[in-house]
C-alpha cells in the first residue's frame, strides 16, 4: 500500500521519505540518551527543567548545541526525530508534577528512541504513536467534515466518507497488504488505498 509521504516512524528512512529540516532534527543518539540520562539522574527539579531546557533550545536553535547533540546529516549512531513530538515529550517530563511521574516519561522517552514495538495488524510504532499525524486518535467517528479533495464523489448518498476507510487503513493494515472491499459502491474505498 503506498501511503504517500506520510512517516509512519519516528525514524526517517531518507532514501526514501524526505527530510524536512523545519520538522525534523537529526541527533546524535548516544549523546542524546546520555542527556537523557542526566535527567534522569538531575537530584534536584531545577536541575531536570534546566537540563530540559537546554534540550528544547539545542532542538529548535541547533546553534545553542555547545556538546555535538545536533548532527547535519545522518551517519553512523544517529536518528532522525520529529521536533514538535520531542519537544512535547520533554515538556511533559518538565511538567510532571512528581518524580516518579517524570521518570515515567523519561523511560517511555528511552524506550521510544531505543525500541521499535509494531503490532500484528500494521506498521505504526506504538513506542512513538504521538508520531503520525495523519492517524485520527481521538475517534475513528468524529469528523470535521467530508473530504472533498481529490476525485471523490459526495453524490452518492450511501458511500463512506473518505477518511473513515483512510483511517481504518492507517490503524489496520501493514505497507502491501491487500484491502478488500466488497461493497466497492463509488469505489471510496479504491481511491483512499491507491492515495
Amino acid at each position: 500500500m503506498n501511503r504517500n509521504s506520510q512517516i509512519y516512524d519516528l525514524f526517517v528512512d531518507l532514501e526514501k521519505e524526505q527530510f524536512d529540516w523545519k520538522k525534523d532534527v537529526i541527533v546524535n543518539k548516544s549523546k542524546f540518551l546520555e542527556k537523557i540520562e542526566e535527567i534522569e539522574n538531575s537530584e534536584t527539579i531545577f536541575q531536570l527543567k534546566r537540563t530540559i531546557s537546554f534540550l528544547i533550545s539545542v532542538i529548535l536553535y541547533p546553534k545553542n548545541d555547545t556538546e555535538g547533540l545536533i548532527n547535519i546529516d545522518q551517519n553512523g549512531d544517529t536518528l532522525i526525530l520529529k521536533k514538535v513530538a520531542l519537544i512535547e515529550e520533554l515538556k511533559q517530563i518538565e511538567e510532571a508534577q512528581t518524580n516518579e511521574r517524570a521518570q515515567y516519561y523519561i523511560e517511555r522517552l528511552k524506550k521510544g528512541l531505543n525500541e521499535i514495538k509494531t503490532s500484528k495488524i500494521n506498521d505504526i510504532n506504538l513506542n512513538r504513536w504521538k508520531e503520525y499525524d495523519e492517524i485520527i486518535t481521538d475517534s475513528l467517528w468524529v469528523l470535521d467534515k467530508r473530504d472533498s479533495s481529490g476525485v471523490h464523489l459526495g453524490w452518492y448518498w450511501g458511500n463512506f466518507i473518505p477518511q473513515i476507510p483512510h483511517q481504518m487503513m492507517l490503524r489496520y493494515t501493514k505497507e502491501d497488504d491487500w484491502v478488500l472491499d466488497t461493497f466497492i459502491g463509488s469505489g471510496t474505498t479504491v481511491i483512499e488505498y491507491i492515495m
